[in-house]
């Protein structure tokens, strides 16, 4: 039988720690190299007044067949306030538009904290480390540190491609950025196999921030034994892609 008690006192426990730990724990990474001046917070800039302007395709499946919804986001740094750990945060509020030419509707806000070791993100009650300090090729960290969906010790994102140049098309439009990093799940590479497909990428760029970002959840298959799993044509699932069309203050 299950001891409720040694559950509870389990994840007390391992709350104490997510929530004691340092920074370079967050890191995860057996090279300790010392931080230095900044080092990465120019990945993600912040400033009271600055704004940017997404272009979304989020499409869901359902056997075998997309249906695709286009919409517009822009993010604007609004306040700059004290978060619940008494660190300075940045109130970023979300705003939506279903085309160009509509006005925009607010949606969310966020609340972004960014230290000299990490930058965490709050979205709907949920904390998230999305970048860690220094940013530095293969280094790895624990995204739920500081969530319920922490395990302690998984490393869920990767650095890859630091420093390297990034271009995007979206429409006639082309974007190219000469400094970039990329984040990913599971070393870049995402939990891949022949029935289902699970990718995690976004791309941010020196003194601009996210500039690209990827989300898929995909099932190859139904549940009938004759099912053929093919890569290009998911049973069901979502897809969600995100690119900058605009930035400024």
């Amino acid at each position: 039988m299950h001891n409720p008690y040694f559950f509870e006192l389990k994840r007390t426990l391992r709350t104490l720690l997510a929530l004691s730990v340092t920074a370079a724990t967050l890191a995860s990474c057996e090279n300790t190299t010392d931080a230095g001046p900044e080092l990465g917070r120019e990945y993600y800039p912040l400033a009271v007044g600055a704004y940017r302007i997404y272009d979304v395709a989020d499409t869901s499946y359902s056997n075998f067949t997309a249906t695709i919804q286009r919409y517009q986001y822009k993010e604007k740094d609004s306040t700059l306030v004290t978060d619940a750990a008494g660190l300075p945060a940045y109130q970023v509020v979300r705003y939506r538009r279903a085309a160009r030419n509509e006005p925009w509707r607010f949606d969310s806000v966020l609340l972004v904290t960014p230290t000299a070791q990490a930058l965490q993100v709050q979205r709907s009650n949920l904390r998230t480390v999305e970048l860690v300090f220094p940013v530095r090729e293969g280094r790895t960290w624990n995204q739920n540190a500081f969530n319920s969906r922490d395990s302690i010790t998984a490393e869920t994102r990767f650095y890859n491609r630091v420093n390297q140049p990034f271009t995007y098309s979206n429409g006639s439009r082309q974007f190219s950025y000469n400094e970039t990093v990329t984040t990913s799940n599971l070393f870049g590479r995402g939990e891949v196999n022949l029935f289902y497909a699970t990718v995690r990428r976004a791309v941010y760029a020196k003194g601009v921030g996210l500039v690209y970002r990827v989300r898929r959840d995909f099932a190859f298959c139904d549940n009938s034994p004759g099912c053929i799993p093919n890569a290009s044509r998911p049973n069901s699932g979502r897809s969600r892609w995100e690119v900058l069309v605009e930035s400024g203050k």
